[in-house]
């Protein structure tokens, strides 16, 4: 647009000079000189200095030959109007190159040659004077737009500062730092696409920190994100260069190994399960905690890897399958882990909800009754009993919407069977506390027919599913 300017001023100027009467060939010559240099500058196989500097030098030659055409002395203000448009190359050497040009012109030909300069009598008796007014006049201009240029550099450096620093928010979290799901799908798009080109296996860890939510509960989400801070620093130290650590939920994270396979795998999910298992100062205590880590692994072909939400998927699956496994593990996807397809329980996906929504429920109602001061604060449950209800709470909500029976997976049987029987001893409690008035969480009929098919199964795993009598207790590992 600088380069069309130039070109537009130096028809200007051979309009002008016919308009003022002058032979039409010295006319031309004269917006001849302005237009040849703006083409260099638009053309010159040079650097982006010279050729801004070319166009500059037209730019003034353009106002020089108007000021000698016209022979006035307010033929000056040219130069100064030329002077905002070179600064919006906002560089020092256009500028310069313009500034030099000005000088040359007022200083040498206004000495030689002061008439072609100008037409006032106090110019033409001391041109060196009234050269350095105007050479003084031109340079303050510069400055102005100097000034005004760093201004807006300043402006426009803030300005990408504060869109790198929003563009960074909207991909990171913003408590642990660790990349936010929106750039873990951004990495591993790309991750997967590498993968497929190069024929390379790629990994993905969920990793879900066991037994969280007692921490909020008992210690307050202050402490709670003290712990997260802590474990997203230990989680994002056993990565490599290359690999993406992301937060992906309250206390789920997720792992990104370009160009890994399952060789590294088994040490990746090890190193992650140790570094969460030292222990952790949290609000003046000493806290242990563990992880369950999902593998799901891309072949690199595209044959398993054909979409990232697969990848997502399956390591979930993993993961929830090494929670129901007892927690403290790493399972690997491959379908369906072997390990857990014998011990399953036939429910009805209806069934196993209302009961999950009624142990929540009278889970919420014992918390309010301890805010109210109704039950003490330290009744507590066992906390593998807890661990493993909030496994039998995941393997439910992980249930298809079907009304037909379908194969839950169970946690492991030892910590099964130690809830069921801490299930049952606390059943005279529970019930004192709703006669009691204290709570007050009716029992669906569906929800006991669940925790009957579950005991049954525990109990005597050989009668399989079949309905007993009696009604499902509430155990203190739901406070």
């Amino acid at each position: 647009m600088i380069v069309a300017f130039a070109l537009a001023s130096s028809l200007a100027v051979t309009v002008f000079a016919l308009c003022q009467g002058i032979e039409p060939g010295h006319a031309l010559l004269q917006g001849a000189a302005p237009a040849v240099l703006a083409a260099a500058g638009w053309k010159a196989p040079a650097g982006r200095r010279l050729r801004a500097s070319l166009t500059s030098v037209a730019l003034m030659a353009a106002a020089a030959m108007a000021v000698h055409t016209s022979g006035t002395i307010e033929a000056h203000f040219l130069f100064f109007i030329m002077v905002p448009v070179v600064a919006l190359y906002e560089d020092w050497t256009p500028l310069a190159a313009s500034a030099a040009v000005v000088f040359a012109h007022h200083g040498i030909l206004g000495i030689v040659a002061p008439r072609h300069l100008y037409n006032h009598p106090a110019a033409l008796q001391d041109p060196l004077t009234w050269g350095l007014i105007h050479g003084a006049l031109f340079l303050a201009i510069c400055v102005t737009s100097i000034l005004h240029w760093t201004i807006h550099e300043r402006a426009r450096a803030e300005e990408t500062v504060l869109l790198d620093r929003l563009a960074s928010q909207a991909r990171h979290d913003p408590l642990t730092g660790l990349a936010n799901r929106t750039l873990l799908h951004e990495r591993l798009r790309a991750a997967r696409d590498a993968s497929v080109q190069r024929g390379e296996p790629l990994l993905v860890l969920s990793v879900d920190i066991d037994g969280f939510k007692p921490v909020n509960d008992s210690y307050g989400h202050a402490a709670g994100d003290a712990l997260l801070l802590e474990l997203a620093r230990r989680i994002q130290a056993c990565t490599r260069s290359g690999d993406t650590a992301a937060r992906t939920g309250g206390d789920e994270f997720t792992l990104l190994l370009p160009g890994s396979g399952a060789g590294v795998a088994a040490g990746m999910a090890r190193r992650i399960m140790d570094a969460v298992a030292e222990p952790v100062q949290v609000a003046g205590k000493e806290l242990r905690m563990t992880a369950s880590v999902g593998i799901a692994l891309g072949s690199g072909s595209g044959s398993r890897a054909e979409k990232i939400e697969d990848l997502l998927e399956w390591a979930d699956q993993a993961m929830y399958a090494a929670k129901r496994a007892g927690r403290g593990r790493y399972v690997m996807y491959d379908g369906l882990p072997s390990s857990d397809a014998e011990w399953t329980l036939p429910v009805r996906p209806g069934q196993a909800r209302s009961w999950a929504a009624y142990t929540r429920t009278l889970r919420d109602a014992i918390a309010s009754a301890k805010r109210q001061g109704s039950l003490p604060q330290q009744t507590r449950g066992p906390e593998t009993a807890r661990r493993t209800l909030e496994s039998l709470l995941a393997a439910i909500d992980q249930l298809p919407a079907a009304a037909d029976p379908v194969g839950m997976l169970l946690p492991e049987r030892t910590a099964l069977q130690e809830f069921v029987f801490h299930h049952e001893l606390v059943q005279q409690w529970t019930d004192s506390l709703t006669r009691q008035g204290i709570i007050s969480v009716p029992r669906p009929t569906e929800a006991t027919a669940f925790w009957q098919a579950l005991r049954r199964t525990v109990t005597d795993p050989e009668s399989g599913n079949a309905a007993g009598t009696g009604t499902v207790g509430a155990t203190t590992a739901i406070s």
